[in-house]
């Protein structure tokens, strides 16, 4: 029997803080072998220079991920799967509302909004588009 080959998830990361650096750990690592992930595209909101840097520094010098200068342009690569949000939370609802109206799929830093009307847009929103939108609380999946 041949080796299944994974399902690859493409990710774009929005922001380039020190949270970024940390989003994607190689699933195999967890002997998990039927998805992969792959950053196809970053972008920063000071230019895409920066962005470049953040590629560079966590995917080194060969990565074929694309660097922006804006938010909306990553949104609009058609490329990119799941758009992780790592904005300072202030800027949550605004940055995850223009992933979401743009029709990818959203992993929002916690805390997801600042006002749980927000939320409620939100996951409207995502219901609409018919997108996966969750916060990214890591201790969610820890076993009881």
């Amino acid at each position: 029997m041949s080796p299944s080959i994974p399902h690859t998830v493409k990710w774009g990361i929005m922001a380039t803080g020190g949270i970024a650096e940390n989003l994607l750990t190689d699933p195999s690592t967890r002997d998990v072998h039927d998805v992969a992930h792959i950053i196809v595209a970053v972008a920063s909101s000071t230019s895409s220079d920066r962005a470049a840097s953040f590629i560079h520094d966590i995917d080194g010098p060969a990565s074929s991920a694309r660097p922006y200068g804006s938010y909306a342009e990553l949104v609009a690569d058609p490329d990119v799967d799941i758009v992780y949000v790592a904005t300072p939370h202030s800027h949550h609802f605004q940055n995850a509302m223009l992933a979401l109206t743009g029709g990818k799929n959203v992993l929002c830093e916690k805390a997801l909004t600042v006002t749980a009307a927000q939320a409620r847009k939100l996951v409207d929103m995502a219901r609409q588009k018919n997108v996966f939108l969750m916060e990214a609380v890591w201790t969610r999946f820890f076993p009881l």
